[in-house]
């Protein structure tokens, strides 16, 4: 419902109970109908002036001054009406029901215009409240972005670094798979940064990033990596954020499956299970070194990432399996 609307309203009933207390008391001759008359004269003529004093003034002394003419002058209209109205004539300014009308509506108006500059600066105070809120959130919103374009640019380059050593000694070992290597990453590359252009990404993008990149790494360790995924068709078309699994996949292969004779398995699984995402990179590797307490490069990106994005919402969980090898977990609300 309108606020003026709303307004309008009240003034009907206070000028209504105005009425009908001048009534009781015996002004106007105990006239309900002629104290209804003058009421509601002067109140809405206090009224209409208090709104287009409200609407039209900028500056807060110009408000309180506008607001404190308002009631004068619309108490003088109001009686002037009312006294038009109910037949009695302008002649009869200086008599008692005339003072009697003018003293209530004088009364109401300070009331009034009380109650409109209370709602007006209130108002103002809530709007301005609102707006720092917005700006605080707006900048809070960009030192996030900004951090979080800091860790993903950490990841790229790192994994780049890596993927150019090994191709350097495939050219002289093996020219075949260094060329097929090369392709395979710059079509990598090309999906990455198309992908770092959108504003949103999904599982599904994330998934299809980590089936090249392991297709780059396969062409190094051959049939020493296998990799398996697990994500249902439903959830790819969550929301997630890009390369936030990548650096546990590769961590499990530098740990796990590179320190390994015989090499192993590299598992990405998705569920949703009470409202949460549940992201698994578990591999069949050779487990955590001594001493290590699932720190380093990579995790510490995913947790800065995580916090950023989720704050204490998201969980980061690495353990070593019972039968060898490091599952890492992610949990983050779906």
């Amino acid at each position: 419902m309108p606020l003026l609307a709303v307004q309008t309203a009240i003034a009907l009933l206070i000028n209504t109970l105005i009425a009908a207390f001048l009534t009781a008391i015996g002004v106007g001759g105990g006239d309900f109908w002629i104290n209804l008359i003058f009421s509601y004269c002067i109140g809405f003529s206090i009224f209409v002036s208090c709104i287009a004093v409200i609407r039209l003034a900028r500056s807060f002394p110009a408000k309180l001054v506008g607001l404190g003419l308002s009631v004068v002058l619309g108490a003088a209209v109001g009686v002037a009406l009312g006294l038009t109205f109910t037949g009695y004539g302008l002649e009869q300014w200086a008599s008692p029901h005339a003072f009697q009308a003018m003293l209530m509506g004088l009364m109401f108006g300070v009331g009034v215009s009380y109650l409109f500059y209370s709602r007006d600066r209130l108002g103002k105070l809530e709007t301005e409240l609102q707006e720092r809120r917005l700006r605080q959130a707006l900048a809070e919103k960009e030192r996030v972005d900004a951090q979080l374009r800091m860790l993903q640019a950490q990841i790229e380059p790192h994994f780049l670094f890596n993927t150019l050593a090994n191709l350097s000694v495939l050219v002289r070992s093996d020219p075949v798979r260094a060329e097929r290597m090369l392709t395979s990453l710059i079509a990598y590359l090309r999906a990455t940064l198309q992908r770092t252009r959108d504003v949103e990404s999904t599982l599904g993008d994330e998934i299809e990033l980590l089936r090249r990149y392991l297709d780059i790494i396969g062409l190094r360790l051959g049939t020493r990596l296998k990799s398996v995924f697990d994500a249902p068709e439903a959830l790819l078309a969550r929301p997630f954020p890009l390369l936030l699994l990548q650096p546990l996949v590769e961590n499990a292969i530098t740990h796990g499956i590179e320190p390994k004779v015989g090499g192993g398995v590299v598992r990405i699984a998705a569920a949703a299970d009470n409202g949460r995402l549940r992201l698994t990179v578990s591999d069949t590797g050779a487990g955590l070194h001594e001493g290590s307490s699932g720190s380093g490069f990579g995790l510490d990106n995913v947790r800065g990432r995580l916090g950023a994005l989720y704050g204490e919402a998201a969980v980061l969980d690495v353990r070593e399996n019972s039968e060898g090898g490091v599952t890492a977990t992610i949990e983050v609300p779906a």
